[in-house]
């Protein structure tokens, strides 16, 4: 038997203990207390980052849940960050949901690695803040800010507030500040097309106005204009938006 198919045997033992029928009583003493390590870490690193979606169920439902990811779900990586993506993957691709679950529970949990995604993640260069007044010459979005967009107020989501039905689109900034803080702002459509836009070139002032109108024509030039200033003014102020050039010039 080589090492790999070993492994293999071994993995398929610890997530379904009932398929492991040719075990010594010792081999299933040890295995007992493997599985519970390996459940016990995956458990806690889930727990830890998703304590909103945690916090709609009851224990019972909750290790359930966590047992089944721990059957169903091959993880790519030991990793706590990668183990949590994998948990939001799985939710939204391979899950089958049952009576419990809330009809929000992927997005809610998309919402909640976000923050965590974004706390965690390293700049490949450091970031030029604006401290001026005005508006840089060409600027983008920080590579520490995310778009997303959900059919539920996740942010107000809790154990007091669980909306039953889909709503129209909400839009989420989220972003990590000077103080290494993650931060998030619930922002309009025509806001989330501007950052959209942001998070893939570097603008000008008139030509992210030009770019904006191309796709939302029923907004005149003068009108993006005026909308855009305070937008960009306060995104610049909190690190959303970053100057393309260090000399901001």
């Amino acid at each position: 038997m080589t090492l790999q198919v070993q492994l293999q045997s071994f993995a398929n033992s610890i997530r379904a203990p009932q398929n492991s029928t040719d075990e010594s009583a010792e081999t299933q003493r040890r295995m007992d207390i493997y599985r519970t390590l390996f459940f016990n870490n995956v458990a806690g690193f889930i727990q830890n980052g998703f304590p909103v979606l945690h916090s709609l169920y009851t224990e019972d439902q909750w290790q359930a849940l966590i047992r089944r990811f721990f059957i169903e779900h091959q993880c790519s990586s030991p990793y706590f960050i990668h183990i949590s993506k994998e948990f939001v993957e799985y939710l939204s691709n391979e899950y089958q949901p049952v009576a419990s679950d809330p009809p929000f529970m992927a997005e809610l949990a998309h919402y909640e690695w976000l923050e965590l995604a974004l706390s965690v993640r390293d700049a490949e260069q450091p970031l030029n803040f604006w401290r001026q007044d005005g508006i840089p010459l060409q600027f983008t979005a920080s590579p520490l800010t995310e778009l997303a967009a959900y059919h539920y107020p996740v942010h107000q989501i809790s154990a007091d507030f669980r909306p039953e039905s889909a709503d129209a689109m909400h839009y989420y900034l989220l972003y990590r500040d000077e103080q290494h803080q993650v931060q998030f702002q619930h922002i309009t459509p025509l806001s989330a097309l501007a950052l959209q836009l942001l998070s893939s070139e570097v603008y000008s002032f008139d030509s992210l106005v030009t770019a904006i109108h191309q796709q939302a024509p029923q907004f005149s030039v003068e009108t993006l204009h005026q909308g855009l200033t305070p937008l960009l003014s306060q995104w610049l102020s909190c690190g959303t938006v970053i100057p393309a050039d260090p000399s901001g010039i």
